[in-house]
C-alpha cells in the first residue's frame, strides 16, 4: 500500500508471507538426510522523496523479517568442502536504509546509500548441535555505505563518462557459532568509458586499492590448519569491455 502526500512526496508499507519448500541432502551427516520448510513474514515500510525540481531524491525505509525453521547450507563435519542444508530454527533481521542521489550540474551525478542490519538468531536454535540463539547470522554485515560520483560529457559524435565508488562492508560473522568474523573494509571501483550511437567501450578497474579480505569462511576444526576454510576476495582487477547495440 502506498499514499501520496504530495506530488514529489509518497509513503509505502509492505507485508510479504515467504516460503521455501524443504528437501532432501544428496550428501549429509547420519539423521540430516532431510530439511523442513522455512516460512517468513516481511514488513517494510518507508518514505520516497523528490526535491528541487527532481534533481534531488531522498528515500529511507525500515524493515523487519521473521523466519521460522530457516535454511542454512552448513560444513559436513567430516568432509571439507562439503555441505548440506539444516533448519537450525527461528530468527529475525531488522534494520533501516537510506539513499540519496543528486544531479548538481548537467552531466554530474552523486549518490549515496546507507544500511544496517540486526539479524540473530532466535533463542532455542540450534546448528550443528551448537546452541546459537542469540547469534548473529553468518555473512551479514552490521551495515553497509556506498558512495560515489559520475561525469558524462559529448565530446564530438559520442558520449564520455567517467566513476568512481566506493563500497564500506561492515564486519561479519562467517560461522553460526560467532566465533570468527571477518573486520569491516572497503573496495573501491574506477569506470570509464565512451559511447557512439551504436556501440561502446570502457575500462574498469575493481578493488581498485587491491585490498585484501575473506568474504567466506567455513569451520572444519581439524580438518584445516586455522580450523576454518576460507575464500579470498577478488583482488584489484581490470577489464575492457565493448559492444554494439541494435
Amino acid at each position: 500500500m502506498a499514499y501520496r502526500l504530495q506530488k514529489d512526496r509518497s509513503i509505502y508499507g509492505t507485508v510479504g508471507r515467504g516460503y521455501r519448500a524443504g528437501g532432501f541432502n544428496a550428501a549429509s551427516p547420519p539423521g540430516s538426510e532431510a530439511y523442513g520448510e522455512e516460512t517468513t513474514w516481511h514488513y517494510e515500510g518507508g518514505v520516497k522523496t523528490l526535491w528541487a525540481n527532481g534533481r534531488l531524491s531522498a528515500n529511507a525505509a525500515v524493515f523487519f523479517i521473521d523466519w521460522n525453521d530457516l535454511q542454512l547450507n552448513v560444513p559436513n563435519p567430516v568432509v571439507p568442502g562439503q555441505f548440506y542444508i539444516a533448519n537450525v530454527g527461528s530468527a529475525t533481521s531488522k534494520g533501516v536504509e537510506l539513499e540519496v542521489s543528486a544531479r548538481p550540474a548537467g552531466g554530474f551525478d552523486v549518490f549515496a546509500a546507507f544500511g544496517y542490519t540486526n539479524a540473530r538468531f532466535s533463542e532455542g536454535s540450534v546448528s550443528s548441535g551448537v546452541n546459537v540463539g542469540g547469534n548473529k547470522i553468518p555473512n551479514t554485515p552490521d551495515y553497509t555505505i556506498s558512495t560515489g560520483l559520475q561525469y558524462s560529457r559529448a565530446v564530438a559524435k559520442v558520449v564520455a563518462h567517467a566513476r568512481a565508488d566506493v563500497v564500506v562492508y561492515g564486519a561479519f560473522q562467517y560461522n553460526d557459532a560467532n566465533t570468527v568474523a571477518q573486520d569491516a573494509y572497503s573496495l573501491v571501483n574506477l569506470r570509464f568509458g565512451v559511447s557512439g550511437r551504436v556501440w561502446t567501450a570502457a575500462v574498469l578497474m575493481r578493488n581498485a586499492f587491491n585490498t585484501q579480505y575473506i568474504p567466506l569462511a567455513f569451520p572444519y576444526g581439524s580438518l584445516a590448519p586455522s580450523g576454518f576454510l576460507g575464500e579470498m576476495g577478488a583482488p584489484r582487477t581490470l577489464m575492457v569491455t565493448g559492444g554494439v547495440r541494435f
